[in-house]
C-alpha cells in the first residue's frame, strides 16, 4: 500500500508539473461534464448536483490524484459554486488556448504544455458516467435512466455561457450596412435567462428584413415575406402575404424558431401561424445573398433557398405549395414541408400563435389548445400537446419559452426518446 501511494505522489507530480496547471488557473468545459460534490467518482458515488455545460469556465481551487492515475479537480464556477471535475489521463483530449481564447494545438504529449495555464476539456462526456466517465447519452440506458431522474432544475445551466470566441460575436451597435449577410454562429447561450426585448424590423440593402434588439443591436430575426403576385401569393394586396420569420430571441438555444404566418386577407382572425423548430440546434440561422437567391441556413446547418425578388423557395429542404383558404376564409397552415434529415417539431393554430398562453373570454389565461407534431424521416410522426413543450412565463413579461428541461439538445433528445421512441440526432 504504502509503494502504491509513493508511486501515485510520483505519478502526480509528474503530470502535473508537465501539465503547468495548478491552483488559480483556469478550464473551459467543451462538453457536458458532471458538476459533483465532492472528489468520488465511482458509478454509485451519488454526488452529482448538475450537469455543467459546454462553454463552463471555471477556476482551478484544487487538484486531486486518483488510485486509477486519473484526476479529480475542484472548480470554481462564474456563478460562484464549486464542484469537482474528472479528468482522464488516459485520453487527455484537451485543446491549449492562449490567453485570448485561441486555440493553440490538440494535446498528445502532456509534456508540450509546461508554460501554458489555459487548457480546454474536449473529452465527450454527457449526462452521468461510470469511474472513467466513458458513458454516452445516445447508446447508454443507465445514463437515459439516470437523467430521467433528476429534476429540471438539476439540468438547466445555471451560468451563461458561449459556444464561440468573443471574436466571432458582433459588436454591439454596429453599422446596420455589416448586416448585408450574417455569419453562421453558434448560440450564445442555452437558454434565455431575461424577459424578451421589444424588437423592430428593418429592410437590409439586400431585400430582407431584419429584426434587432432594441438594447443592443444585435440582430435576432431573419424575416423573408411574400407580397405576391406569384404562384405562391396570387394577390398583390399589402395585407395579403406569406411571412417566413426565422427567430432567435436573445442568441439562446431554446428560443430558435420559424414563424410562419399566412395572411390571406384583410382580417387579423383569418390568418394562420406555424412554428418549427429544427434538430439539432447546432448554429444560429444565417442568411447571405448570391446571385439572385437568397440562402438561409437553418439551425441544423442544413439549406433553404429563396428567389430573393419574389421570396418563393426555390430549392433547399423546405418544398413550398401556394397560400390557400377554407370554408370560413382562414388561411389553412402554411404548405411549407420539410424534407431534410433532422428532427422537426410543428404546431399550427388559426388566429393566435400555436403556443404559450392565450386569454379566454372571462379574462383569464390559459394554455394554447393545439396539437405538436414530431417529424423525422423514416419515422412515424409524433403528436403531442402543445403546452408540454412551451409555456408562459409571467415573470419575464408573459413571454412564451421551451420548458426548461427542453432548453438543450441533450434535454430535447431524452423527451424525444420518450414520447416518440426515435432519436433527435
Amino acid at each position: 500500500m504504502k509503494n502504491f501511494k509513493f508511486n501515485g505522489i510520483i505519478l502526480f507530480l509528474i503530470v502535473f508539473l508537465s501539465l503547468g496547471l495548478s491552483v488559480g488557473d483556469h478550464l473551459e468545459l467543451k462538453n457536458y461534464l458532471n458538476a459533483r460534490t465532492d472528489a468520488r467518482f465511482a458509478k454509485d458515488s451519488n454526488n452529482v448536483e448538475k450537469i455543467l455545460p459546454k462553454g463552463t469556465i471555471g477556476e482551478v481551487l484544487d487538484i486531486k490524484p486518483m488510485p486509477s492515475g486519473n484526476f479529480g479537480i475542484k472548480i470554481k464556477i462564474e456563478s460562484g459554486e464549486n464542484y469537482w471535475v474528472y479528468y482522464n489521463i488516459k485520453t487527455p483530449s484537451m485543446d491549449l488556448i492562449d490567453s485570448k481564447n485561441t486555440k493553440i494545438e490538440k494535446i498528445t504529449n502532456l509534456t508540450k504544455i509546461s508554460s501554458v495555464k489555459n487548457v480546454k476539456l474536449l473529452k465527450p462526456q454527457l449526462a452521468y458516467a461510470d469511474s472513467e466517465n466513458k458513458f454516452v447519452l445516445d447508446s447508454t440506458k443507465e445514463a437515459v435512466k439516470y437523467l430521467e431522474k433528476k429534476s429540471i432544475a438539476q439540468l438547466v445551466p445555471v451560468i451563461k455561457s458561449t459556444d464561440c470566441n468573443p471574436s466571432q460575436m458582433p459588436e454591439a451597435n454596429v453599422p446596420e450596412d455589416k448586416y448585408k449577410e450574417t455569419d453562421t454562429v453558434s448560440p450564445y447561450r442555452e437558454i434565455s435567462d431575461s424577459a424578451l426585448h421589444s424588437k423592430s424590423c428593418q429592410t437590409s440593402e439586400s431585400g430582407w428584413d431584419f429584426c434587432k434588439s432594441t438594447e443592443s443591436g444585435l440582430i435576432e430575426g431573419i424575416k423573408l415575406i411574400n407580397n405576391g403576385p406569384n404562384p405562391i401569393v396570387k394577390t398583390n394586396e399589402y395585407y395579403i402575404k406569406r411571412e417566413m420569420g426565422f427567430e432567435f430571441d436573445d442568441h439562446a438555444r431554446s428560443d430558435i424558431k420559424l414563424l410562419i404566418v399566412d395572411s390571406p386577407d384583410d382580417t387579423t382572425s383569418h390568418a394562420t401561424y406555424s412554428v418549427m423548430l429544427f434538430f439539432p440546434r447546432s448554429v444560429l440561422p444565417s442568411i447571405k445573398k448570391i446571385g439572385d437567391v437568397f440562402e438561409v441556413t437553418l439551425p441544423n446547418k442544413e439549406i433553404v433557398q429563396f428567389n430573393a425578388k419574389t421570396k418563393e423557395i426555390i430549392g433547399g429542404v423546405f418544398k413550398e405549395g401556394p397560400m390557400a383558404q377554407n370554408e370560413n376564409k382562414k388561411a389553412k397552415p402554411a404548405a411549407i414541408n420539410y424534407t431534410g434529415n433532422g428532427v422537426v417539431i410543428r404546431a399550427d393554430k388559426s388566429g393566435d400563435l400555436p403556443y404559450g398562453d392565450i386569454e379566454n373570454k372571462d379574462g383569464k389565461t390559459a394554455p394554447s389548445i393545439s396539437t405538436a407534431t414530431i417529424s423525422k424521416k423514416g419515422f412515424k410522426d409524433c403528436k403531442i400537446p402543445s403546452k408540454d413543450i412551451w409555456y408562459t412565463d409571467e415573470k419575464k413579461g408573459g413571454n412564451t419559452f421551451i420548458m426548461p428541461n427542453l432548453a438543450s439538445d441533450l434535454g430535447m433528445d431524452v423527451f424525444i426518446k420518450k414520447k416518440c421512441s426515435f432519436s433527435l440526432f
